[in-house]
């Protein structure tokens, strides 16, 4: 069989500060055709599940375009475009012979001209490969999912784990799926319920783990091929933001449609019930101080650069020295100007540094210390959350005041693992408290020797108060903006 794979991902904050350019991409490297699959540090992510499925299987599989960009602003038209052409391109050169297309994408992906990314690289996939051939689409559980993508699409997929954790094992299932609709063996028929809904739902506690596993106990039935839970992406100002539930069977859209339903309104029983308790920096704070003996883990959600954010929020750092804590660590800070000083001045020096606060009034302001710069790493890695393959910290710093250390660096990422913690010179489980910029990723890490987790809902670019997003162009009514019900679910569609 002959594959075609490629991966062009952007999580689109609507509301970020931050532009998206070719640079942004470059950043986390393009891997194009002539490069070394195999070759360590290629940015394939979930495209390297299915290369390696390929391989499993004796398939001939060509990986085109791989690239991502932490998230940010809408990506500039140009560069997408360019992005875009050149994945297109590189379907063209393989296109003779073709059975199959699998493509990895996030599902909120915006341009400046393109509310429907994902969309519109189906749309012109569908194009070069015509009607008939299967083409698969996996996305990350945050997703947006339009009806034009389902159109395009044969089957469309989402990790079902948060944190996402899932992405391999969902790459061999769509694989599966679409290499069996090649070869005739089903014929996939889509059912999706959108749900006028949006929120962070978390599927290591309940109840959101009982309907994660309700679904997976769903695709088990005979004919039931996929059901995906699309959470969306609470800062997409786009009219198709929002959550939904696809069900995928065979050649059966009536009871496609019937399951799509009926989960669906399971799934928006639980829109209060399936998200986190969330507390002010104060009240995380107080609740660390009280937790049981060991290392305290607090979410800085509002500052989460995997949400947008520019990752140098200054609010629970500027509290915990007015409260005078003295045992903690913040990672990471991403803060390239005072990150230059640092390795201007060297490893055991000391100097004054101005903090964070950089990028605009969800930064909070700057934070005046006189540090020690402890240590100083260009090298520093961390396991991703989605493949665990070494991720790229950039340069590192870590800085100590007063008892408080700072993990310092020029690559916005979130903390996965607390072994990237460690690889800038830290020690996390010597301290009592250690904040993580992070909503939720860093719970798959973290969360078996923390002796507590406390999700912290900080004044921020992404705190929960969403009546404060000047939201323009969302569809209406959608909850939480709006008191809505059940009665007031869109109908489910098919195709």
């Amino acid at each position: 069989m002959k594959v075609f794979t490629a991966y062009f991902a952007h999580e689109t904050n609507s509301f970020s500060p931050l532009p998206t350019n070719l640079d942004s991409f470059r950043e986390l490297a393009i891997f194009r055709p002539g490069m070394d699959p195999e070759a360590e540090g290629q940015p394939l992510k979930v495209a390297g599940a299915f290369y390696d499925e390929a391989k499993r299987r004796g398939d001939e599989i060509h990986v085109g375009l791989c690239a991502h960009a932490q998230p940010s602003r809408p990506t500039r038209q140009a560069d997408y475009e360019t992005l875009r052409d050149a994945l297109l391109d590189d379907l063209r050169a393989v296109s003779d012979g073709l059975d199959m297309v699998l493509v990895m994408m996030h599902g909120s992906m915006l341009s400046e001209q393109c509310d429907d990314c994902e969309a519109d690289v189906l749309a012109r996939i569908r194009d070069i490969v015509g009607p008939d051939l299967p083409v698969g689409l996996l996305l990350d559980l945050h997703c947006n999912v339009s009806e034009a993508m389902l159109r395009a699409a044969t089957v469309v997929k989402a990790c079902k784990e948060y944190p996402h954790t899932d992405f391999d094992a969902r790459a061999r299932e769509l694989y599966e799926l679409c290499a069996r609709a090649a070869n005739g063996e089903i014929r996939p028929a889509v059912a999706f319920q959108p749900l006028p809904m949006f929120g962070l739902f978390q599927t290591t506690r309940e109840p959101m783990r009982g309907l994660v596993d309700q679904a997976m106990a769903l695709e088990r039935e005979p004919g039931v091929l996929s059901v995906t839970l699309a959470h969306g992406f609470p800062w997409s100002d786009v009219p198709v933001a929002g959550a939904g539930v696809i069900v995928v069977t065979d050649d059966d859209p009536g009871r496609a449609a019937k399951l799509a339903a009926r989960t669906g309104r399971g799934f928006f029983a639980l829109r209060e019930t399936g998200q986190v308790p969330l507390d002010g920096v104060d009240a995380c704070l107080d609740r660390a101080a009280d937790s049981p003996p060991g290392t305290v883990v607090i979410a800085d959600m509002s500052d989460n650069p995997g949400g947008g954010a520019g990752s140098d929020s200054t609010f629970i750092l500027q509290r915990a020295l007015e409260r005078g804590v003295d045992d903690a660590l913040f990672a990471y800070f991403w803060d390239p100007a005072t990150l230059d000083l640092a390795f201007a001045a060297g490893e055991g020096s000391t100097l004054p540094l101005r903090i964070g606060g950089k990028i605009g009034p969800g930064s909070g302001a700057p934070v005046d210390l006189e540090v020690t710069v402890r240590a100083l790493r260009l090298d520093a890695t961390q396991a991703h959350i989605a493949d665990g393959g070494a991720t790229a910290l950039g340069r590192t710093a870590l800085v100590s005041a007063g008892g408080i250390d700072i993990i310092l660096n020029d690559i916005r990422q979130q903390p996965f693992t607390p072994g990237g913690l460690e690889a800038c010179g830290a020690e996390p489980w010597r301290k009592r408290l250690v904040v993580v910029k992070s909503t939720h990723h860093f719970h798959a890490g973290f969360h078996e020797r923390a002796a507590a987790i406390i999700h912290c809902d900080a004044p921020g670019l992404l705190n929960s108060d969403v009546h404060a997003r000047p939201y323009r162009a969302i569809r209406r009514p959608v909850w939480p903006l709006d008191d809505i019900d059940e009665t007031d679910l869109p109908p489910v569609f098919t195709c």
